[in-house]
């Protein structure tokens, strides 16, 4: 009897983590698409603050992972449980590629744009050096001249 009991709530677990692993993965496929439309929109600052807020729900899906590979190794699980989580496992992997796949483009778009910002700032320096070299530095003239002037 009891070995049964252990068998259903077993399952009930592998259903529940699956479950759980299934609304992270909607989560953080719905994160990166608030990513994306952000970075079209060049609210960079905004990506970035939406980009960290993900990182709490991989941490929980790759604890739930874990969990559930060590439910499906348990004793008492039958096959077809362990298949059926499995195929589970195996559609969740496709979405969590695409979201990597999104993320790369995502990173390359980003970097272009530090870049372009890093090259703008570096011209807004060259030019303040140009300024104040063609200014003479913004020196004063001389105190002992005047004197002798007036």
């Amino acid at each position: 009897m009891t070995d049964r009991r252990d068998s259903v709530a077993q399952t009930e677990r592998i259903d529940s983590m699956l479950g759980q692993m299934r609304m992270l993965c909607a989560q953080i496929d719905e994160i990166g698409q608030e990513q994306q439309r952000l970075l079209e929109a060049d609210r960079l600052e905004d990506f970035v603050a939406v980009l960290s807020s993900r990182n709490p729900k991989i941490e929980s899906l790759a604890q739930a992972g874990t969990l559930v590979e060590g439910f499906l190794e348990c004793d008492g699980v039958g096959v077809d449980q362990v298949q059926s989580a499995r195929r589970q496992l195996d559609e969740m992997a496709e979405v969590v590629s695409g979201i990597l796949k999104r993320d790369a483009e995502q990173q390359v778009v980003v970097e272009k744009r530090r870049d372009e910002l890093s090259r703008q700032l570096s011209g807004v320096g060259n030019s303040q050096k140009a300024v104040r070299a063609y200014s003479g530095g913004g020196q004063r003239s001389n105190p002992t001249l005047q004197d002798r002037e007036g």
